[in-house]
C-alpha cells in the first residue's frame, strides 16, 4: 500500500512476468491507477526491480494532483492535468518522465504540444522540444525548445524564431467624474 493509504492497480487482459528479473510484458492494453494518478496504453513493458515502465500507443494520463508522494507544491493550486502522447517513459526510482511523439499537456486554462517532453522530478525541470507549442487563454507561444523550472518558475525559451501572441487589452470607456487613471491590465505569457 502506498504512503497516505490507497491502492496500486494494474488492468489488462495478458502479462508476461519473469520473477528473477523483475521484467514484464503486456502485449494489450494497460491501465495503471494510484492515489491521484491513473495511466493507460495499447501495452506496457517494464522492470519491476528497477522501477521503470514504458507505455506505447495511445498513451494518456491523468493526475488529479492529489498523488500522496508529490506533494502539494508541486502543482500550484493549477489543478488536475492531463497528458496524452505516443510513447511515455517512467524511471521511478529517478523520478524521470519522458514523453515521446505528438506530446499533449493540458491543466487549467494552460495547454502545451510537442515532439518530445523530459520532466525530472528531482530537480523540478521541465524540458519540451521539437514544435513546441504553449497557450494560456488567449495567449500563445512557439519555440523550439523551452526548459521550464517548476520551483523556481524560471524559464528558457530558444527558437527559431520565437513567437509570442497576445491579445491587445481594449481601452474601457471611464465615466466622465473619474480622474484617476485606470489600472492596466496584466498581460500573460503562456508559461
Amino acid at each position: 500500500t502506498p504512503q497516505g493509504g490507497g491502492t496500486d492497480t494494474v488492468q489488462t487482459t495478458q502479462i508476461h512476468y519473469n520473477q528473477n528479473s523483475g521484467d514484464f510484458t503486456m502485449p494489450n492494453k494497460a491501465a495503471f491507477s494510484r492515489p491521484g494518478t491513473e495511466a493507460s496504453g495499447d501495452r506496457a513493458q517494464g522492470n519491476t526491480k528497477r522501477g521503470t515502465l514504458t507505455l506505447s500507443g495511445n498513451v494518456t494520463v491523468h493526475d488529479s494532483g492529489s498523488a500522496p508522494e508529490v506533494g502539494d507544491k508541486a502543482y500550484g493550486g493549477n489543478g488536475p492535468a492531463d497528458l496524452s502522447c505516443n510513447t511515455l517513459d517512467v524511471d521511478a526510482k529517478s523520478k524521470i518522465y519522458t514523453a515521446d511523439g505528438n506530446v499533449k499537456f493540458s491543466q487549467g486554462s494552460r495547454t502545451g504540444a510537442a515532439e518530445h517532453g523530459t520532466l525530472d522530478r528531482g530537480t523540478s525541470k521541465l524540458r519540451l522540444e521539437r514544435n513546441v507549442k504553449l497557450t494560456d487563454g488567449e495567449s500563445s507561444m512557439t519555440a523550439n525548445s523551452v526548459d521550464y523550472n517548476l520551483t523556481s518558475k524560471d524559464v528558457v525559451v530558444r527558437g527559431g524564431p520565437i513567437v509570442i501572441k497576445q491579445p491587445v487589452p481594449s481601452a474601457e470607456p471611464r465615466p466622465a467624474s473619474s480622474t484617476s487613471p485606470k489600472p492596466k491590465p496584466k498581460r500573460r505569457l503562456p508559461f
